[in-house]
């Protein structure tokens, strides 16, 4: 499934980022919602190589690098959702809780970086 995400963002990244709903996705999952998130963030983590030298970490991702990528998802109907807020003094992050999780908006990744915890989630994004 990675090389096809790959190849995806390849394509994808071609060209700026198009209207929202602009760009087909089509990576098969067989409907399964976690393989799909799965995918999502194997997504952002490939735009993101191809913009920044590794190692890969999103609080390198400028405002108008952060605006960019959320265009990208929204050309193919996906609104990446990210929360930035301090590090509390205890921390534990789970990164496999969204197995438990039956809705693709409940589904988020956090990473902790230079004291700024980092949360990322997908949802559809809207037709207007």
């Amino acid at each position: 499934m990675s090389n096809s995400v790959h190849e995806f963002v390849q394509s994808l990244t071609r060209d700026p980022p198009g209207a929202p709903h602009s760009v087909q996705l089509e990576v098969d999952t067989d409907g399964d919602l976690h393989a799909l998130y799965e995918v999502l963030l194997m997504t952002m983590t490939e735009i993101l190589k191809q913009w920044y030298a590794p190692p890969i970490s999103i609080s390198r991702v400028s405002p108008t690098d952060n605006e960019r990528l959320q265009a990208y998802f929204a050309s193919f109907g996906f609104k990446l959702n990210l929360a930035v807020r301090e590090v509390p003094r205890v921390l534990h992050i789970n990164n496999r809780d969204y197995l438990q999780k039956s809705r693709l908006e409940d589904m988020k990744f956090s990473v902790a970086d230079a004291g700024t915890l980092y949360t990322v989630w997908f949802s559809n994004f809207p037709r207007i």
